[in-house]
């Protein structure tokens, strides 16, 4: 129980009763320090300094009491449409249409952006979307991609189905050694796909030696890592540009 007590207390009840003095003085040396010291106060939604630990960042992340209510977890916004005061002040509250943008989507995006350790994420309705939208963002008809011959088949498929015919080329190839990305690397290289622990067969990849050898030759270097969770690990930490997770697995 003196644990329990603050500080100020001690010192209240020593002055106050002989008996907690002496009951005081038998404690160890340890715990009568630990018990005088005074605990560090915060401000309401502020944190203590220094770095944050991954357990605390996936609860608290994104996370700050709703304005009007005070309600301590974000409410789920289901409007499709936002009302605008004027055509002067369109957007200045953020939101127009849930499809673009959407506040309970925005603190997710948030939360998974710190959780990578990035500078900001964009959820879609699936894996794939990402997956195709990542791809969409880095090529163009005629730009090269060296890609991972272990992937997910969606992405397997959507690369030689779907974006080879719009005059993408795609080499797949073990990314197990990094050398082999190195000698599939060309001029028109515009993106490095690699997928650690690969699906389904959990092969790895090197993604520090794999960023490097993809922006000496000018490419970005997407990752999906999907099967390790931000928990196992979060490729931007390793150079990759951008990380690819499918939240339901």
């Amino acid at each position: 129980q003196v644990l329990g007590l603050a500080s100020s207390q001690i010192r209240l009840l020593l002055a106050a009763q002989p008996g907690f003095a002496a009951m005081f003085r038998q404690l160890p040396a340890a715990t009568r320090a630990l018990a005088r010291c005074r605990t560090k106060s915060t401000v309401s939604g502020s944190w203590l300094e220094g770095e944050l630990k991954l357990d605390t960042k996936v609860v608290h992340s994104a996370v700050s009491p709703e304005p009007k209510t005070g309600a301590i977890l974000t409410p789920l916004f289901l409007s499709t449409t936002f009302v605008q005061e004027s055509v002067e002040k369109y957007l200045d509250k953020g939101f127009s249409y849930s499809r673009t943008n959407n506040p309970t989507v925005s603190a997710l995006e948030a939360k998974l952006a710190e959780c990578e350790n990035g500078y900001g994420s964009s959820a879609f309705g699936t894996g794939m979307a990402a997956t195709t939208s990542a791809i969409c963002a880095t090529m163009k008809a005629g730009d090269h991609c060296v890609i991972s011959d272990c992937s997910y088949g969606g992405t397997n498929r959507s690369c030689r189905e779907f974006f080879t015919p719009l005059g993408m080329e795609f080499d797949f190839i073990d990314f197990r050694d990094p050398e082999n990305v190195r000698k599939a690397m060309k001029p028109n290289t515009k993106l490095v796909f690699s997928e650690t622990p690969a699906n389904p067969v959990l092969s790895l990849t090197d993604l520090e030696a794999v960023s490097k050898i993809a922006h000496e030759g000018g490419a970005k270097h997407v990752v999906d890592a999907t099967f390790a969770t931000p928990v196992m690990l979060r490729p931007l930490d390793w150079g990759a540009d951008m990380v690819i997770q499918s939240l339901t697995k």
